[in-house]
């Protein structure tokens, strides 16, 4: 009977599981660089990594098939990136397309740049140009190192290992955006990943029904592929709305010293100030008692669009202790304020700039970079929030401000420099004629607010919104509004002469209760913007455009006297008031029944003279990655110290079981077999003891002698009628120990350590 053979069918084809598992370890690269969503905002960053992922995994891939060697494919991949990476980050400065000394100049000069602002930003970031070229560098160095171990030396898990540490590192760092999400699809990647290199690896190690080698594989990659990703599917879905889901994690690298930052879109608190001016103007929209008076800010607006200022901040959870904006260099005032909201209709939180401390009962957010306080992310409002803050007011001084620094940070310039492309050019010749002259930054700031004041009038009937047709109309025809026309002019101005400026909004300080002098009732009428300067270690200055407005302790620097709005919303009049603090102890507000807010636990006082000062709150994050790192090297130790007991208990546990002679000796000879080949000395299986004693003798001299004993006692075991007494045995252990030994003596420390502690060798083992 003739054996039958099994021939493929006409038009079968073997399923291309290694084409498939090189597209999905590239899914993992863009599932890793999709997880960045957390870490830059806005989306112009995308497509350049892309990029970077494309050619990465396509070169290694094509040096791989073509059997490059893995030390020169490294090589060549390497040569690569700075070419795509030069291309795409520094094209301009190329000769003909390829990188010079100068393109890596500007590499390098971008990176430095970036990494210089790493402590004084907050995810999600702009993505700078130097964090896009340690992205692409990180990139393409996890395509080299896991290609090589996926699909040179077979070790699946590892292959991924470079992309989870840059994962890692975007959880850590990275705001509250898409958590679960980006987490879902790079587990999924991940998974699909491991499971085609296992179909693979089954399809060449293992005889499926009937031996079909390449339906087997295709089988297992389509069901294991849809096991995972329904399965990430129902994680994703399910897991967040489990009981305790919710709740604060055990240990969470992400709210060590913070919480994760998220973003809450509103509308610009702009549009509403000429409404609440006019038509609410005796509407009461929040209390606050305090012993000083200041401007109560809501945000500061940072965009210029041609249209409207705008902001899009990053706010993460706070409690107590608020981080530091910028430094500032000036003695400060430190005091309290006690809030209650009533009828704000917004998501903003007043306070006095720089908040330092706040206590409230509900969960809040803040964002250092504007000085915000807004609430919580499922909260609609801040009506009927009670809450106390604590604030540093700077008590700048001109002669200080005139010699300030005019070195601009570059996160700074790249942030607040910025104007639309077609911005009047109009309005670019008045500013430099009102300020022509003036000796530095300052001086120029003093010029603008000056013109304004003395030319123009404040009226709340004129006609007139936000953009540069606006803004042009105000400047050069009807040269009257009101605050939002003045400040945004003003900051749009100050950007046009290299000054960084931003838009504050908020309210002036209200009108004092006729019988608790340190309760200020804030209505509609006293809504209020004025526009912030940067000027170097003094940090953000306000200055005052408006006519009839004044801040409260800034006539020193500003010139102008403490003044705001009368009652009745009358806009162009205004009262001034003494500019020196209360003395008199707050009473309980009873302004809304049932809210009181808290306060804090010690009294700051109000400092005038040098104690005024206070020191900036440091930079959590060396102390976020210190940790993480001390988390790292600590399972690192645990890991080694791990498999040095496991494996001493091992071998005490395997010589207790030898009980007999015949059986130590027996162990000896393959505890010596076992180190030789650790050592990278082979025997044949064929050989005798003799033989194998002799090869391993020549290969390792040091081992002659004891390895040649034990091999005489191995064979008198063998054929001698009499059994071996106890001694003979621990003699043979004693000699297996001698020749570890000398194998170890015999290698490379790298090599002793990647025997010992390589985790695919331990399995092998």
């Amino acid at each position: 009977m003739t054996a039958a053979t099994t021939q493929p069918r006409a038009g079968s084809r073997t399923f291309p599981v290694l084409a498939v598992a090189e597209v999905a370890f590239a899914l993992v690269s863009l599932a890793t660089v999709v997880s960045l969503r957390r870490v830059f905002a806005g989306s112009e960053w995308f497509a350049p990594l892309v990029v970077h992922v494309v050619a990465a995994h396509a070169t290694v891939t094509v040096l791989r098939r073509r059997r490059v060697p893995a030390p020169v494919a490294a090589l060549l991949a390497a040569v690569a990136a700075v070419v795509v990476i030069a291309w795409v980050h520094a094209g301009q400065a190329t000769t003909f397309g390829l990188p010079t000394l100068s393109t890596i100049d500007v590499l390098l000069s971008s990176v430095n740049d970036a990494f210089a602002q790493f402590g004084d930003i907050k995810a999600p970031a702009e993505p700078l140009e130097g964090f896009l070229v340690a992205s692409a560098v990180a990139v393409w160095a996890s395509a080299v190192v896991g290609d090589w171990a996926a699909f040179r030396a077979d070790a699946t898990v590892e292959a991924v290992l470079p992309a989870a540490a840059l994962f890692g590192v975007a959880s850590v760092l990275g705001a509250d955006v898409g958590r679960v999400l980006l987490a879902g699809i790079w587990i999924a990647t991940v998974l699909s990943f491991v499971l085609v290199r296992r179909a693979d690896r089954l399809g060449r190690t293992s005889t499926w029904v009937g031996d079909h080698r390449s339906r087997g594989p295709q089988a297992l990659v389509v069901l294991g592929v849809s096991l995972a990703v329904v399965a990430t599917l129902v994680a994703g879905l399910v897991g967040p709305r489990l009981p305790g889901a919710e709740a604060d994690a055990v240990v969470s690298l992400t709210e060590l010293g913070d919480d994760a930052p998220g973003t809450r879109v509103t509308v610009s608190p702009l549009v509403d100030i000429r409404s609440r001016l006019v038509q609410q103007a005796n509407v009461e929209v929040f209390t606050v008692r305090s012993e000083q008076r200041a401007y109560w800010r809501l945000t500061s607006l940072d965009r210029f669009d041609g249209s409207i200022w705008s902001s899009n901040g990053s706010y993460g959870k706070s409690s107590g202790d608020l981080d530091d904006g910028v430094p500032v260099a000036s003695e400060r005032i430190v005091f309290d304020q006690q809030f209650t909201i009533s009828a704000l209709s917004q998501i903003w939180l007043p306070a006095a700039y720089e908040p330092q401390q706040v206590q409230v009962d509900e969960p809040v957010r803040y964002d250092e970079v504007s000085g915000t306080l807004i609430v919580d992310t499922e909260v609609p409002t801040s009506d009927g929030t009670a809450y106390a803050v604590r604030s540093a007011l700077p008590q700048h001084q001109p002669d200080a401000l005139a010699a300030a620094s005019a070195e601009i940070p570059t996160g700074i310039a790249e942030r607040y420099l910025e104007l639309p492309g077609d911005f009047s050019p109009d309005i670019r010749a008045l500013a430099a004629e009102v300020t022509a002259g003036s000796a530095n930054g300052y001086e120029q700031a003093m010029r603008l607010q000056d013109f304004f004041r003395t030319q123009f009038t404040y009226d709340l009937d004129v006609d007139l919104q936000h953009g540069i047709g606006d803004m042009q109309d105000f400047l050069f025809a009807v040269r009257a509004g009101y605050c939002e026309q003045f400040a945004g002019s003003f900051a749009a101005m100050a950007r046009s002469l290299g000054l960084p400026a931003r838009v504050a909004v908020g309210f002036t300080q209200g009108a004092a209760d006729p019988a608790d002098p340190t309760l200020y009732r804030v209505r509609g009428e006293h809504a209020h913007a004025w526009p912030e300067v940067y000027l170097g270690e003094y940090g953000w200055v306000a200055f005052e455009p408006t006519p009839g407005r004044g801040a409260p302790l800034a006539e020193q620097y500003t010139g102008v006297p403490e003044q705001q709005t009368q009652s009745g919303g009358d806009g162009g009049t205004a009262t001034t008031l003494p500019a020196t603090p209360s003395t008199q102890v707050p009473s309980p507000d009873t302004s809304l029944p049932g809210q009181t807010p808290p306060v804090f636990p010690d009294d700051p006082g109000v400092d005038l003279g040098t104690g005024g000062a206070t020191e900036p709150e440091p930079n959590p994050w060396p102390l976020r990655i210190a940790i993480a790192v001390a988390i790292s090297v600590g399972a690192l130790v645990l890991y080694l110290l791990a498999v040095l007991v496991v494996t001493a208990a091992s071998r005490l546990l395997r010589r207790r079981r030898a009980d007999s002679a015949v059986a130590r000796i027996a162990l000896a000879w393959d505890e010596s077999l076992a180190a030789a080949r650790r050592a990278g000395v082979g025997v044949r299986p064929s050989a005798t003891q003799r033989q194998a004693a002799a090869e391993i003798a020549r290969r390792i001299p040091t081992v002659d002698e004891p390895i040649r004993t034990l091999a005489s006692a191995v064979e008198a075991t063998a054929y001698s009628p009499a059994e071996p007494d106890d001694d003979a045995g621990d003699a043979a252990l004693a000699l297996a120990d001698r020749v570890g030994d000398g194998a170890r003596a015999a290698m490379s420390p790298r090599d002793r350590f990647r025997t010992r502690f390589d985790p695919r060798l331990m399995r092998r083992r």
